[in-house]
């Protein structure tokens, strides 16, 4: 008995103090940083991605244009773009179309819609298991640029749809695939610079590079329509789709709708959106990944509110655009935006810009008399 009272005794200390030292001696709180509230820790795994032998149009990366030219001849078109880069095109066939991207003299980047064996060891027209074939689609990049290291994620749709590809020579190349056809219908050779500019991925560590903006002579504007057009016009006809028309009246209800939109823009957009806008614009990044688009729902909104006649019209408005070409290979590689421009009917197009602002409208197009172009 004696023994069952002592370790009945025992028991109970053991709980009453086990249970008590909370109360009397509480944990230590953890200090909570304010800034890391709300943040989101995000823990990855990338494996180092391969980089392919630099060939073909990859070697003039970072290159002097006159390097280029050289090869290729005097340009058909160069301008000023306003955002610290000069555009030179070549070829007058689209079949031969090259388009460079020129600073300081050096090249950033060259778009390429041809077949030669400067793009080799890819080609135009063949699918994503082809290219497989050739090397890995990674994931994820770590590089380095100007003592900074920056990490890229893409996502599926990205590795489906604009896979990146590294060179030995650190340059990379996008390969877009239209979502028509799922075929290669043009590549991007670019500089780290270019890519942490442009940039149409996640970036899970770094900032996309800023960029400078500037104004534009009635004459620069004039050649950023024409490139816009020739563009998706080519990435129209690779899809089997008839070419869009140029309107003279086209043209103007872009110019048209485009000044509704920056006088009216509060009243077809949410407070969340405006201030989505607002954030973009302030932080004059030229990331398309993180540009402003507005949606189908948001675009039709805006024409039913303007006074303009635009029955069966759409379009696109994005911002900020700091490659024009680049820009609308994007919208052909992404499906939310393919919808937009897939339509096989007879339509005609009109590019207003203002800045880094760009806005395309698709209208209809009426048997008349009206003025009009095949393209630009």
């Amino acid at each position: 008995m004696k023994r069952f009272l002592a370790f009945l005794a025992v028991l109970i200390s053991v709980l009453v103090i086990g249970y008590l030292q909370p109360v009397f001696f509480p944990p230590e709180k953890a200090e909570i940083n304010i800034d890391d509230i709300g943040r989101q820790n995000v823990s990855y795994t990338a494996l180092p991605h391969e980089e392919l032998p630099a060939s073909g149009y990859a070697l003039y990366i970072g290159k002097k244009i006159s390097d280029f030219t050289n090869e290729y001849g005097e340009p058909l078109t160069s301008y000023d773009t306003g955002f610290g880069y000069e555009l030179w095109t070549f070829g007058e066939e689209d079949s031969e179309y090259i388009e460079v991207s020129v600073r300081n003299q050096k090249i950033g980047a060259v778009k390429v819609f041809n077949t030669t064996q400067d793009v080799s060891p890819f080609k135009l027209g063949m699918t994503l298991s082809e290219v497989s074939d050739i090397t890995t689609i990674y994931s994820n990049f770590d590089i380095e640029y100007d003592t900074m290291s920056y990490s890229i994620e893409l996502m599926e749709e990205d590795m489906n749809y604009r896979p990146l590809i590294a060179f030995d020579n650190d340059s990379f190349a996008v390969l877009f695939f239209t979502h028509g056809k799922d075929v290669l219908s043009g590549i991007t050779y670019l500089s780290k610079e270019y890519l942490l500019t442009v940039m149409p991925y996640q970036l899970i560590a770094g900032e996309a590079l800023p960029i400078t903006i500037s104004e534009s002579t009635p004459d620069i504007v004039d050649e950023k329509q024409k490139t816009m057009t020739r563009m998706i016009n080519m990435l129209r006809i690779k899809e089997d789709l008839p070419a869009y028309t140029f309107h003279i009246s086209a043209e103007k209800n872009a110019e048209s709708l485009y000044r509704f939109y920056e006088e009216n823009s509060v009243d077809f957009l949410s407070v969340e959106r405006l201030e989505s806008l607002s954030r973009v614009k302030s932080e004059s990044l030229g990331d398309i990944a993180m540009a402003f688009i507005l949606t189908n729902s948001e675009f039709e909104s805006m024409i039913a509110k303007s006074d303009l006649d635009l029955r069966k019209s759409q379009g696109i408005f994005m911002t900020p655009v700091y490659d024009l070409s680049f820009a609308a290979l994007y919208w052909f590689s992404d499906g939310a935006y393919y919808a937009r421009f897939s339509h096989g009917e007879n339509e005609a197009i009109g590019v207003a810009f203002s800045k880094e602002d760009v806005l395309v409208l698709i209208q209809a197009v009426e048997n008349n008399t009206e003025e009009t172009e095949d393209s630009r």
